[in-house]
């Protein structure tokens, strides 16, 4: 068997334990949505749609879960692909905006740059935040 792309069910499950985790954290939460996104670019176009497709249980954090579903919804359509249904849940959407940055002098870069898929669920990052080094 070859290498299997993370899918955003299992990225879900790894910020779980990450954030349930002493010696984890937030920080340690951000690494399986960073190797998702390398994962998502060098896979195969018909691949794609199966790593967003399935739902997500939850996080234990509605930051994330929210995230996971901006996320899903962006690469859904700037990829051609079909946004799943799951990303409309009502635990998918924040009530008060989040910026995950902890620099706030570039909350305002954010407020103008986020793309839709997370400016609309109260998220709030900057053009690089879906960039990879």
């Amino acid at each position: 068997m070859g290498y299997a792309p993370l899918t955003l069910q299992e990225v879900a499950r790894r910020i779980r334990e990450a954030l349930t985790d002493p010696e984890g954290g937030e920080a340690d939460a951000w690494r399986p949505i960073r190797e998702f996104l390398d994962d998502f670019r060098a896979a195969a176009p018909e691949v794609r749609q199966a790593m967003i497709e399935a739902r997500p249980e939850p996080t234990g954090d509605p930051r994330f879960d929210a995230y996971l579903a901006a996320l899903a919804e962006h690469l859904a359509v700037h990829h051609g692909l079909r946004v799943p249904r799951w990303v409309e849940e009502p635990g998918r959407f924040l009530d008060r905006w989040w910026f995950p940055t902890r620099f706030r002098s570039l909350h305002a870069m954010a407020l103008v740059e986020s793309p839709a898929a997370f400016r609309r669920r109260g998220i709030f990052v900057d053009h690089t935040e879906l960039e990879r080094c």
